[in-house]
């Protein structure tokens, strides 16, 4: 079996429907060396979740703020010698027409930019690409590159969802299929706006990680969804994918999806969830996170904690 070292790309139809919002799901162009020496540091941002919208008082929810947000986090990030930025999904809440208000923040960026396509987004997207005849099925966006001797991973947890359209073929019923399973099962994760690793992009991912230890790199793993520990804004086949992880004693694994944030080691892997930008009227979280000789340390800005994340499974976390 051959696999490619990214998911497919967009068709060229793909392409053309979504227009210069295809430019963000697509891997980065990084230099050829770490801006300092032998750290690799990258910044992180979650769920802006922008959209032209009246604030959800209930759930502290402020979504037009999103964009000053966003410039402000980046202004902060542009002067820092970081290697690229991840944002982990949702950029937008709803609406096509958001992407118009939110790309111009992200083309102030300076660095290179990994985006995570969260479930927010593969709605959006996946209605844009429906609506062309026949329709076009949502992009598996899924890929690995290298960088320093690390391997980063992103995965994509909209693999198998309900998010699926018909130029997805089947995927859309096995979503079904495995959300109902999880429903009989009565799991915290049954939830209609999480979604799943489907099989290929699992076997992928085994052999992204076999390669890695083959080459002695040290894998760090980007996606939207939470793979610990169990809740339900957990990917449907979360314990599945934490279980390979741990198995290839993956460093670290960032997500989004849970703006409350959160952070659980298990084994030799840490899984850490940033805090949702969204989230307060006025709270502006992201981090940066430096990564020399296994040590990982997550600076937290605007209410994101701050860690000092040690190799080996023997300590507990430093918070800052």
């Amino acid at each position: 079996m051959t696999y490619p070292s990214a998911s497919p790309r967009l068709s060229p139809q793909q392409r053309q429907r979504l227009g210069h919002v295809a430019v963000l799901y697509q891997p980065p162009s990084l230099p050829v060396m770490p801006l300092a020496g032998d750290i690799v540091r990258f910044g992180l941002i979650a769920d802006p979740q922008y959209a032209d919208a009246e604030p959800d008082l209930t759930h502290d929810l402020y979504y037009r703020h999103s964009l000053h947000k966003l410039s402000t986090a980046i202004s902060q990030l542009n002067p820092l010698p970081l290697d690229f930025v991840v944002s982990l999904g949702d950029l937008v809440d709803r609406h096509w027409a958001s992407y118009d208000a939110l790309l111009p923040r992200y083309e102030a960026l300076r660095h290179p930019h990994v985006a995570i396509l969260g479930n927010h987004d593969a709605a959006v997207i996946s209605d844009q690409l429906a609506a062309h005849q026949p329709a076009l099925g949502l992009p598996k966006n899924y890929y690995q590159f290298h960088f320093a001797g690390y391997r980063f991973i992103v995965i994509d947890g909209n693999d198998i969802s309900l998010y699926c359209n018909a130029g997805n073929g089947d995927d859309h019923q096995q979503a079904r299929e495995r959300l109902n399973e999880l429903i009989a099962r009565q799991q915290p994760q049954a939830q209609n706006w999480n979604g799943s690793v489907g099989q290929a992009q699992f076997a992928w991912l085994e052999h992204q990680l076999q390669q890695a230890r083959a080459q002695r790199e040290t894998v760090i793993v980007f996606g939207h969804y939470p793979l610990a520990p169990l809740q339900q804004h957990m990917l449907w086949n979360g314990e599945a994918l934490t279980g390979l992880l741990c198995r290839y004693q993956v460093r670290a694994y960032f997500a989004g999806h849970d703006h409350r944030g959160g952070y659980i080691r298990i084994d030799n892997t840490d899984f850490i969830t940033l805090k949702g930008m969204l989230d307060s009227a006025d709270r502006t979280p992201f981090a940066v996170a430096e990564l020399v000789d296994g040590l990982l340390t997550i600076s937290g800005y605007g209410g994101e904690i701050s860690r000092v994340l040690r190799p080996g499974a023997s300590e507990a976390p430093e918070r800052l």
